[in-house]
């Protein structure tokens, strides 16, 4: 039977300003231009298999919408009634061969096709290149340390976090991973998403077109601050590329005393900091004598003012004049967890220092990280 027009108008006073709010919701997504976290603009080798699949599998799906929209409209207006009592079954049709075949063969090819054409697309992107660069990428709450082993000879020469740098127009193998709970890298521009587990290395491949930052974010829940565990990858070119790992393989080097600032904050972090914090051939303990946090690592700060970014990335380290961002870097030395959901009693971030250390001792703290390092290079 149908509805009265009394009856309708509740109903209809509901659903057409839901139906307003979800068109005007689609049309807003489409309205941000240049984002950070673009999947349709691709930069590289990698990303460019995934958009050109992407693109293909998402034409068909139109397609097939279409087809079955159109069908669907045409069986509602061909076979629609006015009469108001008219309340019998139609004529019920079983065993059609065709159109049961047809409805069953058609998706059947269909899906064949798509996976003839995203199986290569699958081991390309899994395959690496032994001559190749290779990357550990471990992901821990809630930021990510990068491991190089220049010469795939099993050892590390260069150990960063936040950004990722490799050089444009080259392929670099990250093997990927996690220290505590499930995360998942992500550079939409350069590739696309893979989990990192714990206790397993997954492959995953980074390639740039050209030099250039490209923002990355962890892509699955993984506590507090999933939404604020971000990173950089920063493609330079050759010269730049070299000119990075020769200062990233310098050693730290211990102040002469000639700042007194610096050296009170020198003495400062070794007192508080380097049981967690490692800076090369000067404060090295963290490396024999696991730190007290669940993923047992802290961001090594050998070279620290050589990122752009510190605190999983949500800070810059760099004011837009070049100096150094020196009042979020106190701020956090100061009291981290107040900048950033952190659950330091779980062993799960950085621990609060606002009533440990005086406001002259964090300035002394943050007198020697200044000085950990060259200013990043960047394309």
């Amino acid at each position: 039977m149908r509805a009265s027009s009394a009856q309708r108008s509740p109903m209809r006073r509901v659903l057409r300003p839901a139906g307003l709010a979800v068109a005007v919701g689609l049309l807003t997504t489409g309205c941000t231009e240049g984002g950070v976290f673009d999947t349709l603009n691709p930069k590289g080798e990698n990303a460019r298999i995934i958009d050109d699949l992407t693109n293909f599998i998402g034409i068909a799906a139109v397609v097939v919408g279409i087809v079955i929209t159109v069908l669907v409209t045409y069986v509602v207006i061909r076979y629609r009634t006015t009469d108001e009592t008219y309340d019998a079954l139609p004529e019920q049709v079983h065993g059609h061969t065709v159109a049961e075949l047809t409805w069953t063969i058609v998706p059947a090819i269909g899906l064949i096709v798509v996976t003839v054409l995203s199986l290569p697309a699958i081991f390309e992107l899994d395959s690496q290149d032994k001559d190749d660069i290779t990357v550990l990428v471990e992901g821990q709450q809630w930021w990510w340390q990068f491991s190089y082993d220049l010469d795939n000879d099993g050892e590390y020469e260069i150990v960063t976090s936040g950004d990722i740098v490799f050089p444009a127009g080259q392929q670099v193998n990250l093997q990927i991973t996690s220290n505590d709970v499930i995360h998942s890298f992500w550079v939409p521009e350069l590739n696309g998403k893979k989990d990192a587990v714990p206790g397993l290395h997954t492959p995953l491949k980074l390639h740039a077109d050209e030099p250039g930052v490209f923002w990355g974010q962890c892509a699955e829940f993984c506590g507090l601050s999933h939404a604020e565990m971000r990173l950089r990858a920063v493609a330079l070119d050759d010269t730049d590329w070299e000119r990075w790992v020769s200062e990233q393989t310098t050693a730290g080097v211990i102040p002469d005393g000639q700042d007194v600032a610096v050296q009170r904050g020198y003495e400062a972090f070794g007192q508080f900091c380097s049981s967690c914090h490692v800076v090369d051939g000067v404060y090295d303990s963290a490396y024999e004598n696991e730190p007290p946090l669940l993923s047992g690592i802290a961001p090594n700060l050998t070279h620290l003012m050589g990122r752009t970014s510190f605190a999983g990335g949500i800070f810059e380290l760099y004011n837009d004049d070049g100096t150094v961002n020196e009042a979020d870097l106190l701020a956090w030395v100061r009291d981290a967890p107040g900048r950033k959901a952190l659950a330091p009693d779980n062993q799960q971030g950085m621990t609060s220092f606002a009533e440990q250390l005086s406001n002259e001792q964090l300035s002394d703290i943050v007198a020697y990280l200044s000085t950990l390092g060259e200013a990043p290079i960047l394309p």
